[in-house]
């Protein structure tokens, strides 16, 4: 039993080294239009080493899925063309056994998925963009992006929800006040203009203002404005760069997750609303990572009979099934990502939905092989 484990683990895992080689270099190849650019910027070339390793970490997150779907498909498509699989059950070997070669190795790279997901690749991810932001110009509108939450320009806390051209659009501000409270702005739209004291004024307009009750006091104030001036004083450097959800190790999720539920404490109504909807794309963005994790099981669970079944060993029909499963999960998971914001649909339970699907049609596609 150990030879035929050691002889179909290493059809799988060589099928799966190869899948991975291509698979990563087709992504990467996606990026060569940002590496173009650089090079048109005039960027050294120790930078561009370094932006091009910081690319394959983040890549690895989507690759090594797919190179194990792929590897799965192959490897046991061919075993069934060769009636190899035909031979083991003939010899009373059960397809629980056959697999499990399939399943250990799918076991160890959900560990490896796990330490890329929630550490590595969004390090790498943010040291990708800090390496982009030093070959751009530096100015307050490149560090203004829409949907990331900005904690650059202190005491102030930003949130742009779209750009056009140098206007800003659903703008949103929390200001820490000294006495520890925060002011609250949102506002319909907003723009960079030059100051004469040394800092940047971010001018918003049309928009509301709340601030919490002081102690003593019954109700909080509330208001509207036409025009507000928001002075920033940019005194960090890029390594302070305001990181997106996609920049946040697990840990600083979990940390970010617990700050701002202990927000909704006493804050305003409409405050509330947008902690609710800034915990629920948190959640969602956690949720991502363990189901980019856990999916290296789930298709190898799936891809192992469907292999069986498909009864092919020739690479395009592996492929096609592959890229077929792998688009309806990474499609179903950015359709999720689109309602990260309604706390009320719970996005952060949607987006295992394939995971759990592959995981109990995998099991039921294998048994049904067992039976016959």
């Amino acid at each position: 039993m150990k030879i035929l484990h050691m002889y179909v683990g290493g059809q799988l895992l060589k099928s799966f080294l190869i899948s991975l080689v291509v698979f990563t270099f087709i992504l990467f190849m996606g990026n060569v239009i940002r590496i173009i650019d650089l090079i048109e910027r005039g960027v050294a070339a120790e930078l561009m080493l370094k932006l091009f390793l910081s690319f394959i970490p983040y890549l690895l997150a989507f690759s090594i899925p797919m190179s194990i779907l792929t590897a799965s498909l192959l490897s046991f498509g061919r075993l069934s063309a060769d009636n190899e699989i035909t031979a083991m059950r003939a010899c009373g070997i059960g397809f629980h056994s056959i697999f499990a070669s399939g399943y250990a190795l799918a076991a160890a790279l959900a560990v490896v998925c796990f330490a890329v997901n929630a550490y590595i690749a969004p390090r790498a991810h943010y040291t990708m963009r800090q390496l982009r932001y030093k070959v751009g110009e530096q100015s307050p509108e490149a560090l203004l992006e829409p949907g990331v939450f900005i904690d650059y320009f202190k005491p102030y806390q930003f949130y742009i929800g779209q750009k056009e051209g140098k206007i800003f659009k659903d703008v949103i501000v929390y200001e820490n006040l000294t006495d520890g409270r925060t002011r609250f702005l949102k506002a319909q739209s907003g723009e960079i203009m030059p100051s004469d004291d040394g800092r940047v004024s971010f001018k918003i307009y049309d928009g509301t203002i709340e601030e919490p009750t002081r102690n003593g006091e019954r109700a909080s104030l509330s208001g509207t404005f036409k025009t507000y001036i928001v002075k920033m004083d940019i005194s960090g450097g890029k390594e302070d760069l305001p990181k997106k959800m996609a920049d946040y190790t697990i840990a600083e999720l979990a940390s970010r997750l617990s700050r701002f539920k202990a927000m909704l404490r006493g804050s305003s109504p409409m405050m509330k609303g947008d902690i609710q909807r800034r915990i629920s794309i948190i959640r969602t963005e956690m949720s991502e990572r363990f189901v980019y994790t856990l999916c290296v099981i789930a298709f190898v669970m799936i891809g192992m009979p469907i292999g069986v079944t498909a009864h092919r060993s020739e690479t395009s029909i592996g492929a096609a099934i592959s890229l077929a499963l792998v688009g309806l999960n990474y499609a179903f998971i950015i359709c999720v990502e689109a309602l990260q914001a309604k706390a009320h649909l719970y996005p952060h339970l949607l987006v295992w939905v394939p995971n759990i699907v592959f995981a109990v049609l995998g099991p039921t596609l294998t048994y049904r092989l067992s039976r016959r």
